[in-house]
């Protein structure tokens, strides 16, 4: 008797009108695009919204888009990487911005008018199931939103989502299955603490996703509410848009096998559901009500003290008073507030401010540099100086050297002692009963990297 095969599926999450859209162009082109596979078109549409998702930077942007190369691309769908990507921007599923010459490609998604305008252009009476069947895909709706909800029916993509389960053949299963292998195959090789980590974020990582959803739909009708212009409701619409994103990949992640864990190869830190995930998402976290969060304030302010320290004893009397000024406020975690008493400005604003002089390239936003520039010049010739070669390198050196404090130092005695933790870079999230010796862990380390105690904040 022959033994039956088992099958296995792959299921996403994606809004109904973009699925829609993408349906609706792939029949009526079907003849010069035979070729192109809907789970592929799909899972480009998906990684444009998890890439945003896991862009927490991108919050505040208007668009939700994703850098992608053509070795990225090749890499993850073959050789039919190239007919998907150009089905997708011909018809108006995607655009494109190629203006870098030998830079990766950002692909970003188009706004919910256009999906309608293109399903109402093609035809009303689309037959999904059908066809949909014969690709070896199944959709089913997802209510997200109560329908006595009147003020947000316009934005039919937010109002349905789809659940998308396709079957993994030798086509898809590079792409539907390497993200979760490449991950297994990391968790498996790595050292004994981050193996244990591992395990431990996709045995017990869960979110209470009805609640997270309705606390985000909350939220974006508070925000349509204050926009005042269409770009504001746009951003309020993308951000919402990627949370859900977020939101659905961790439900059932994994059944699903869509949970991440892994380390990036540039910075080091361990990126996972809960390092992107948005921050006012953490009390859905199931548990929550028993786990204490473990904060450095003002962490990359705060790490920069170890290159300064370094130049403390050699360094001219301007330099050693300007150091001195700099710990006193970054120790204290008054960072942004000594920021606010340079520019005068509010927090929110003292922060992006600090992302400029910090992060941004030294020939741009020279405006918001002088003021700090004219306070701190000897610090900010360093931070200058570090960004010469790529302006990149200031952030990922102070990346590096967080990742080595948090997940090589101060987590291995964690879990020496027996203590698990979840992480977000530069915080961690332990049992409210580990508490005190996680405190006393995190404090002793840091104390020694840095010669002196930060602040910790303890939600």
């Amino acid at each position: 008797m022959t033994k039956k095969k088992y099958k296995k599926y792959k299921t996403l999450y994606l809004p109904q009108v973009i699925v829609e859209a993408v349906i609706a162009s792939h029949q009526v082109r079907l003849k010069e695009f035979e070729e192109v596979r809907i789970d592929t078109c799909l899972d480009i549409i998906n990684n444009i919204l998890e890439k945003s998702s896991f862009n927490r930077t991108a919050d505040k942007s208007k668009d939700l888009f994703a850098m992608m190369s053509s070795r990225y691309l090749k890499l993850r769908y073959k050789n039919s990487y190239k007919i998907h990507k150009d089905f997708l921007f011909l018809n108006n599923l995607i655009y494109l911005d190629e203006a870098f010459k030998d830079n990766p490609s950002n692909f970003y998604l188009q706004d919910n008018e256009t999906y309608l305008r293109i399903i109402n252009n093609i035809s009303n009476n689309i037959e999904y199931i059908s066809y949909c069947i014969r690709n070896n895909i199944e959709l089913s709706l997802l209510d997200t939103v109560n329908t006595s909800v009147t003020e947000i029916q316009k934005n039919r993509i937010f109002k349905s989502w789809y659940r998308i389960k396709v079957l993994i053949d030798n086509k898809n299963k590079s792409f539907f299955s390497g993200d979760y292998k490449a991950d297994s195959n990391f968790i498996n090789n790595a050292p004994t603490r981050i193996k244990k980590m591992g395990s431990h974020f996709k045995n017990n990582f869960k979110l209470d996703s009805k609640k997270a959803i309705e606390h985000t739909l909350k939220q974006y009708r508070s925000e349509l509410k204050k926009a005042s212009s269409d770009e504001e409701e746009r951003k309020a619409y993308n951000r919402s848009l990627a949370r859900m994103s977020s939101i659905f990949a961790i439900s059932n992640g994994k059944i699903n096998k869509s949970l991440r864990f892994n380390r990036n190869p540039t910075n080091k830190r361990l990126d996972t559901n809960l390092t992107n995930m948005a921050s006012d998402l953490k009390p859905f976290i199931i548990g929550w009500e028993n786990m204490v969060y473990l904060d450095l304030k003002n962490s990359q302010p705060v790490l920069f003290n170890v290159e300064l320290n370094k130049r403390y004893e050699r360094g001219s009397d301007t330099l050693k008073a300007e150091i001195d000024k700099y710990r006193r406020a970054t120790f204290a975690g008054k960072w942004y507030e000594e920021l606010m008493r340079i520019y005068k400005a509010d927090r929110d604003s003292c922060k992006d401010i600090w992302m400029c002089i910090a992060y941004s390239k030294n020939k741009s936003y020279t405006g918001y540099k002088k003021p700090f520039k004219k306070d701190y010049p000897e610090i900010y010739k360093i931070i200058e100086t570090s960004k010469v070669t790529n302006y990149q390198d200031f952030a990922i050196k102070l990346q590096k050297l967080e990742s080595k404090i948090f997940i090589d130092k101060i987590c291995k005695e964690l879990v020496d002692v027996g203590i698990i933790p979840f992480t977000v870079h530069d915080a961690l999230i332990v049992q409210k009963s580990e508490q005190q010796e996680a405190l006393k862990i995190m404090t002793k380390v840091l104390t020694e990297h840095l010669g002196d105690t930060p602040k910790i904040a303890v939600e």
